[in-house]
């Protein structure tokens, strides 16, 4: 199932990988300008929001303790954290997605994707079901925010990739 998102995730991975590179650990908390986000926020964002994903699919959460800090809602601090590293981040992402495409590509129960999703940000959209929100997981809200990742790395002076 989700062929079609599950290629084009991997697509946006590989363009991940190279806005990742020039990311770096003195800017990892910085808020940059247009959105406001710090790397760290949209990094935990993703790879939090990759796991729920998984949750939904019957998966687990490997990192359940970002979930109020990166979850839906959440809210962006200035608080630098130590323990949150741009390599711990940026593998959190890769992984998430990988095992968020995997569950994706192998979910046979009908029945768990036309479920409700229950996000509540969510409700009252065209969003409705499990299986939409793992399409809009797999695509537009990845690279929603790749996007301003991709603003954090072109503020920090980096020449455009394309």
């Amino acid at each position: 199932m989700f062929n079609r998102e599950r290629t084009n995730n991997e697509f946006q991975l590989d363009h991940f990988a190279k806005v990742a590179r020039d990311l770096s650990e003195d800017s990892l908390f910085e808020h940059f300008p247009g959105h406001g986000h710090s790397p760290a926020w949209i990094l935990g964002h993703l790879a939090i929001c990759a796991e729920l994903g998984q949750h939904m699919l019957g998966g687990s959460l490997t990192h359940p303790e970002w979930v109020e800090r990166f979850g839906p809602n959440s809210v962006d601090t200035d608080t630098p954290d130590a323990s949150l590293s741009l390599s711990l981040m940026t593998n959190a992402v890769v992984d998430g997605y990988r095992d968020l495409r995997g569950l994706a590509g192998s979910v046979t129960d009908d029945s768990l994707l036309q479920r409700p999703h229950g996000v509540p940000v969510l409700t009252g959209t065209q969003i409705v079901t499990v299986a939409d929100m793992i399409a809009l997981l797999l695509t537009n809200h990845f690279a929603f925010h790749l996007s301003q990742l991709s603003s954090c790395r072109r503020s920090a002076g980096h020449a455009a990739l394309f």
